[in-house]
């Protein structure tokens, strides 16, 4: 009997310890893009100029983001790629169900053509991606 006791207490333990890592994954499960644009700024947690062409001037490129249904505290990365090598990898914070969150790139003028901006969930899940073209 005391045997069956260690071992119950010792998968109690293991569940106890999976718990933080079951509820992580619940919650980026339950994760969506609401709003997901690359723009010129960002101004009042808005987007300001989005579009799908920017000029090889524009400078900064950001990429904004609107998530919605994080249980908890969470985060979502921006990888962006620049002809399909990354650039840039950017972990955001996700702090309530209805989070507005955004990533900028400084944009050599040399670096035109396409452009992709991957948002991916906590467990590296794709949740949108963002093709654009610096021209």
């Amino acid at each position: 009997m005391k045997r069956i006791g260690c071992v119950l207490a010792g998968l109690l333990m293991m569940l106890m310890a999976a718990a933080p890592a079951m509820a992580q994954s619940e919650t980026a499960n339950d994760l969506r893009i609401e709003q997901a644009v690359i723009c010129l700024g960002v101004e009042d947690r808005n987007p300001v100029q989005a579009g799908e062409v920017f000029s090889s001037d524009s400078g900064t490129l950001f990429c904004y983001t609107r998530v919605l249904g994080a249980g908890g505290e969470t985060s979502i990365t921006h990888n962006w790629y620049y002809q399909g090598a990354l650039k840039a990898s950017i972990q955001l914070p996700v702090r309530s169900a209805n989070w507005r969150t955004w990533s900028r790139k400084s944009v050599l003028p040399e670096w035109t053509g396409e452009w992709m901006v991957e948002v991916l969930d906590v467990n590296g899940v794709p949740l949108e991606s963002l093709v654009f073209q610096v021209q």
